[in-house]
């Protein structure tokens, strides 16, 4: 940015004020603009941000791309090229990415909400943007010394005390605001987690343990709140459940780089139990309850004698049909390396095998668990058709996306590439991209030129794509993809077109003399010159192209 950081600052707290005075939290236009625009922001698709005095610009990646100037000044006179009139998502986009260099986005929001109870008066407006960071200070979040040390007091010392102390710390949370502001779920919940976080005991080896505790407990209660209220939640808002997961991790992480002392083993005890009731709690969802279930038992249940008795456990569940119980067993099975037992209970799940393979493909990868992994992939390969055809096109094309960039490509190319070409091809044509690289770094170029007569893609898209090296390696395979691509050029009878078509009659000519064939030129120009001769133009571009004489 040209303009530096203190006087973008002074520019923003009038314009901070003009846009908030603007949309109204308390209507579902205002929400809509600000909730549009914070989710074109956090998906980073604010590009090319310049501020120069009075003036900020960007382009904004929406369905429809478009560029955005804003006023600093007067900023209800900022422009924007999408069809809307007045504030749009795209101006509020852009002015969160300005307002992120100096300050909380997520504050700005809460500011904007807290007009909604309170109106707006100039009596109660910050003087300073400092004033306004200061204004979103947690209410009671200065105590005294004696106030913290009753607290901790009521954390005890025995799992079970922990966990009633977590259950008396979130009834002072305001769960609601995961319904009232759904795009700012991932914030809400990071929130409450800093404060649980500030309970934390005062030993540095507990920490971790109290760390666990802490996303452990959040994540079910989080889950039951959403699924008692039937909130569905969109791919990012997800992101809540990753940040606990990621914290979850970095605490595992932390108790594993020592030996963890005799007194935490009933802690650990007390989660083994508690992941066993949430495992039969209809309450959860599936899904969370996969995830935590199959992370938990990954890294710290790792006993192979606590691994038999869950087997025992799920195995006499009476709930054997039940989703969670298949991928639960599943994976205990693949954990103590069961694989025919693995096997049978992979016949018995669906598509929803696909969905679950994250887990898997990246933790298996990393602990090279192969032989696991190759079973789960050749189940996955099988339903994959299935499972891409239940989805929309968008869907499915994010799905494929996702997943190839989770397939351990690099391995399977040394361990099985004929396998790796199934799997790409399996799901054409949202594998398009990969699968054409694949042959090409496999020197399948016969393959590559079907592939891409199968997608219907020009001769100038294909020279991006890899006909270039087609052309030097395997010329003869790309003799048919230039006959094609002169006739589309000539059929288009445009002067531009003809440039074309003389262009590729010249790689035709370049090939038939590295395959010391040039009888075949012989026989081939005639021919095209005698089928389009009264096309006048086409024939000048020939001789200016030097195909036939002046």
């Amino acid at each position: 940015m040209a303009i530096r950081i203190e006087e973008l600052k002074d520019k923003l707290i009038p314009m901070s004020r003009a846009i908030q005075g603007e949309l109204n939290p308390g209507t579902d236009e205002g929400r809509n603009i600000v909730s549009k625009g914070l989710l074109l922001f956090r998906q980073n698709l604010v590009s090319n941000v310049k501020v120069r005095d009075e003036e900020a610009s960007a382009d904004v990646q929406d369905v429809t791309p478009v560029s955005v100037r804003l006023d600093l000044q007067f900023p209800l006179l900022s422009k924007c090229s999408c069809p809307y009139s007045g504030w749009c998502r795209h101006q509020m986009a852009t002015f969160f990415m300005i307002y992120n260099k100096v300050a909380r986005v997520s504050e700005w929001i809460q500011d904007w909400r807290s007009q909604e109870s309170s109106p707006d008066t100039d009596e109660n407006k910050p003087s300073s943007l400092d004033e306004l960071l200061k204004k979103h200070t947690n209410s009671g979040a200065l105590r005294k010394a004696s106030e913290l040390l009753e607290e901790r007091k009521t954390r005890g010392n025995t799992p079970d005390e922990w966990w009633q102390f977590f259950e008396s710390l979130l009834k002072k949370e305001d769960l609601q605001l995961l319904e009232r502001q759904p795009y700012l779920m991932d914030v809400i919940i990071q929130n409450i987690y800093k404060r649980f976080n500030k309970e934390a005991p005062f030993e540095r080896e507990w920490k971790p343990l109290y760390q666990l505790f802490a996303t452990f407990f959040l994540t079910l209660e989080v889950d039951v709140f959403l699924q008692e209220r039937e909130i569905e939640l969109s791919r990012e808002q997800y992101a809540l459940f990753d940040f606990l997961l990621d914290e979850m991790e970095d605490a595992v992480e932390k108790l594993s780089v020592h030996a963890m002392p005799f007194s935490f083993d009933p802690f650990i005890a007390y989660l083994k139990e508690k992941s066993a009731e949430m495992s039969e709690d209809p309450e959860h969802s599936t899904e969370i309850k996969a995830e935590v279930y199959r992370f938990i038992w990954y890294y710290l249940f790792k006993q192979k004698a606590w691994r038999r008795q869950e087997v025992e456990r799920l195995e006499s569940s009476p709930s054997q049909d039940d989703s969670f119980i298949k991928i639960a067993l599943l994976h205990q099975y693949l954990l103590l390396e069961d694989l025919d037992k693995a096997e049978e209970t992979v016949e018995r799940i669906g598509t929803e095998l696909v969905a679950y393979s994250e887990f898997w493909l990246v933790k298996f990868v990393l602990s090279k668990r192969y032989e696991g992994l190759l079973l789960l992939l050749k189940a996955i390969l099988v339903r994959l058709p299935s499972y891409i055809e239940e989805k929309s096109h968008y869907e499915a094309s994010s799905f494929v996306r996702w997943f190839v960039r989770k397939l351990p490509t690099e391995w399977l190319m040394e361990r099985d590439p004929v396998f790796l070409r199934e799997l790409l091809l399996a799901m054409l044509p949202f594998s398009y991209y990969s699968y054409s690289e694949f042959l090409l770094s496999s020197r399948s170029h016969r393959e590559w030129v079907e592939l891409q007569k199968y997608m219907g893609y020009s001769v100038g898209e294909m020279e991006n794509m890899g006909l270039s090296q087609v052309y030097k390696e395997s010329p003869e395979l790309a003799l048919p993809v230039y006959y094609n691509g002169v006739i589309d050029m000539i059929e288009q009878k445009n002067r531009d077109s003809y440039k074309y078509a003389v262009r590729y009659m010249k790689k035709i000519r370049t090939i038939y003399k590295k395959l010391k064939q040039t009888d075949k030129w012989d026989d081939y120009l005639p021919y095209i010159l005698e089928k389009y001769k009264r096309l006048r133009a086409f024939q000048e571009e020939c001789r200016k192209g030097k195909l036939i004489d002046a």
